[in-house]
């Protein structure tokens, strides 16, 4: 009632949690907002770390990155005192690659058997043989994502060395003989490259096992009980199941309030930062959680925020987070700020999606990826001079496919690829194309498959070849009697799907795959807070036909509860309520799921008639069917598949409903004056040319689906990245496709190199030659990449 009353008072919502009729006005809480974000403003002091170079060595931060690229930092590797049971290094002075990550150095250990537990006997004797044929030079050693467990842990003074973290880092932080500040300042007198002892001393780097309480902790499957010894004296308890209440009695598992994990007077113990806006963003973090979820307080509202996402946005904040995350000397040496993964964490919706996506990036994989996001984000940096310039070192796996049952294909290939951090490049069998747009056609076509309604993955209308749901796609419900083999067969599928949804989102290739809210909701840990509002993201009709029984529960209640009636008058009136003008008993429903008639949502169910007595019983379960018990089985394969490319929790500084963006880019739609602003007219063409002219009203006047077969045939992908044809990278370029003298350009049909976005379009004599051409062009021109 008090959240309610909130409401009331800041944005004109009913006081009444039945009522369902009410004109919602944001004016008050909006204001409310920009106060309280005029206050962070105000209060905020989180440092930014930016790299201006000395004088003398360059005006841009690449310049450093070179002289990363070019020197090696000095390294003692030593046995940690405290061991004896793993060999003393005796290979000397070991250089390595500044920008390598920690894990590196293990790697390089456990190969030359560093890493294998010696018994004691052995360990007392130290005259293992020298490292004769080992290279000093530890450059370009990589672990691979996915392998085992570590084994070693590497130990810097009294320091533990994070595993992801860049051997610069650590010894610019913890070596002694680095001798410089440590601290994070918010000015520019930073120095990138340290003092000139972290490239002159050698650093001691301790090795040692990994601790047994870590090993237990990370292990899969690993006991913590102790080998028994004889005759064990513990009692074993046999297992016993859970009752399963939701089966023989129907009875749904109480769901929770979105709300809860926000409606809290402190931030979540993740944020270890201090900082004098942090009471302030608790607060801001409470009324963005009421403008998502105000409508779970009443009863029949539509799942839509009161206030767009934008108004939240807190433009100090995001300035800084930008500026950080524009300099590729932070990004390369893992240099971040901690406020900024904690705040853009906890507080999304303080930067803008744009930033929390290059965020996402510089802290999820490999620091050469993000250095490639960041120059494909700006354009500006990749452009620089070529002495300077610094191209990421990025590992390539190219396979090549057959057009033919590509989803066969594809499932081997993601399932060879998941978990390396290699980029995934595809060509086709008898076709020449390779690089980035066959790469993206691949991922297009793909998905289109994992759409086939033969493959009974997903909810919707199977009436043509491919799965269309409106509000987007989400599993098919599997029931209690499915077979094994065919829910074996569907939990398969999903366990790719995932895999392949992670490989796309950490290659940055765009998927074509239209997926419900809902199941982003499921990706980001959110189904035991699903309920009836949600079910209008997976199955609209359903959905408009439960919330008017919810109405006639209401009224039933109404009645229960209406002391004025005798009890002959309250159960004749509730005998008579009924669904526009039908009694309850009359609609013939049983407790089998709508539209899946083979799925019983409790024991029995289909000998169970609906009376308005179980109505309320029926739609809590029509509900949690649908939405979570039917699909729980397909969301876990899904999201196992996931976590062996990278972890989900990376996806935590994004909400649902922005998801789609991370995974499918930006669907395709533009005007003139994006055409003309993101087109780049070049060799034999300028803006102010005839067929430029034709070229950008003829697209300018496309349908959706015109649109979307020019942009797959331009780039190999039907779908744009976040921002449309103003992020396309590189711009789409249209040159003039010259032809014999003798020969008539109207006689020939554009043609594209996608891997570079260029569009070679002949100089066509008028606007309807123009128009059919390239409309055949797009059409016909898929599917196949040859050279043009």
């Amino acid at each position: 009632d008090r959240l309610r009353a909130f409401l009331h008072v800041f944005a004109n919502s009913p006081v009444d949690g039945c009522s369902s009729v009410c004109d919602i006005n944001g004016n008050c809480l909006s204001a409310l907002v920009t106060k309280l974000s005029g206050c962070v403003s105000q209060l905020e002091q989180f440092p930014v770390k930016v790299h201006d170079l000395p004088a003398g060595t360059g005006s841009t931060s690449t310049t450093a990155l070179k002289f990363f690229n070019t020197h090696q930092l000095k390294c003692h590797l030593q046995r940690h005192p405290d061991c004896t049971t793993l060999k003393q290094w005796k290979g000397g002075t070991v250089k390595i690659d500044p920008l390598a990550l920690v894990q590196a150095i293990e790697r390089y250990l456990v190969v030359r058997g560093y890493a294998r537990i010696r018994d004691k006997e052995s360990a007392e004797s130290d005259d293992d043989n020298s490292e004769e044929d080992i290279d000093d030079t530890l450059a370009a050693v990589v672990i691979s994502q996915g392998a085992a467990r570590h084994k070693l842990q590497f130990v810097i003074g009294e320091q533990v060395l994070p595993y992801n973290m860049t051997v610069y880092q650590a010894i610019r932080q913890f070596s002694p003989a680095a001798g410089n500040d440590q601290s994070e300042t918010d000015t520019d007198s930073e120095a990138p490259l340290g003092s000139a002892n972290i490239w002159v001393q050698t650093h001691t780097v301790y090795y040692r096992p990994v601790p047994e309480d870590d090993n237990c902790n990370t292990k899969v499957g690993s006991s913590l009980v102790s080998p028994r010894k004889g005759k064990s004296s513990i009692k074993v308890t046999p297992f016993r199941r859970k009752p399963d209440e939701l089966w023989t009695e129907g009875v749904v598992p109480g769901s929770k309030s979105p709300l809860d994990a926000f409606l809290l007077p402190k931030l979540p113990v993740t944020v270890s930062i201090h900082d004098s806006s942090l009471s302030v963003l608790c607060l801001l973090r409470v009324l963005h959680a009421l403008n998502r979820f105000w409508y779970t307080l009443y009863s029949g509202f539509d799942a839509k925020p009161i206030l767009p996402q934008q108004e939240f946005v807190n433009s100090k904040i995001a300035a800084k987070a930008s500026r950080q995350l524009q300099d590729p000397l932070v990004i390369m040496t893992g240099n971040l700020p901690s406020w900024l993964q904690q705040i853009a964490t906890v507080c999304p919706f303080l930067l803008p999606f744009e930033t929390r996506q290059l965020l996402m990036y510089a802290i999820a994989f490999d620091r050469d990826r993000a250095l490639q996001r960041l120059l494909d984000c700006s354009p500006e940096l990749a452009t620089s001079d070529s002495q300077e310039r610094v191209t990421p070192r990025l590992d390539r796996r190219k396979r090549t496919v057959s057009r033919e049952d590509i989803l066969k294909q594809a499932e081997a290939v993601i399932q060879d690829l998941a978990s390396s951090k290699a980029l995934l490049e595809v060509q086709y069998e008898n076709e020449v194309g390779t690089g980035l747009g066959p790469t993206l056609e691949f991922y297009a076509l793909v998905s289109k498959e994992m759409q086939r309604s033969d493959l009974e993955l997903w909810a919707g209308s199977h009436s043509g070849s491919h799965v269309f749901s409106p509000s987007g796609l989400f599993p098919s419900p599997l029931g209690r009697s499915t077979k094994v083999s065919h829910t074996v067969r569907i939990r398969s599928k999903f366990r790719f799907l995932g895999k392949f949804m992670a490989k796309a989102v950490m290659d940055s290739r765009m998927l074509d795959l239209p997926l419900s809210v809902t199941f982003y909701r499921w990706l980001l840990g959110e189904e035991s807070t699903l309920g009836l509002a949600d079910l209008a993201h997976v199955a609209p009709d359903v959905h408009r036909t439960l919330v008017k029984l919810q109405a006639v529960v209401h009224r039933k209640q109404a009645l229960t509860t209406d002391h004025n009636l005798t009890t002959e008058q309250r159960n004749q009136q509730i005998e008579e309520l009924g669904l526009d003008g039908c009694c309850i008993e009359d609609l013939g429903l049983d407790f089998t799921l709508p539209g899946y008639p083979a799925i019983e949502m409790r024991r029995g169910g289909k000998d169970i008639p609906l009376t308005i007595h179980n109505l309320e019983e029926y739609i809590k379960l029509v509900s949690h069917w649908y939405l979570v018990e039917g699909v729980s089985r397909q969301m876990e394969s899904f999201r196992e598949g996931f976590e062996v490319v990278f972890p989900l929790s990376q996806l935590s500084m994004f909400y649902p409903e922005e998801l789609d963006a991370v995974f499918c880019g930006h669907p395709t739609g533009w005007d003139m004056k994006t055409l003309v602003e993101s087109c780049r007219p070049d060799h034999g063409y300028s803006a102010d040319s005839k067929a430029i002219r034709f070229l950008f009203q003829i697209l300018a006047e496309y349908c959706p689906q015109e649109q979307r077969d020019f942009v797959q045939f331009v780039t190999g992908s039907p779908r744009l990245p976040v921002g449309g044809f103003k992020s396309l990278s590189p711009p789409l370029t249209v040159v003039l496709k010259t032809v014999e003298p003798n020969m008539s350009p109207d006689d020939f049909l554009p043609s594209v190199m996608t891997c570079v976005n260029y569009l070679k379009l002949p100089d066509y004599s008028s606007l309807i030659v123009m128009r059919q051409k390239l409309g055949q062009a797009a059409r016909e021109g898929q599917h196949c990449f040859h050279l043009s």
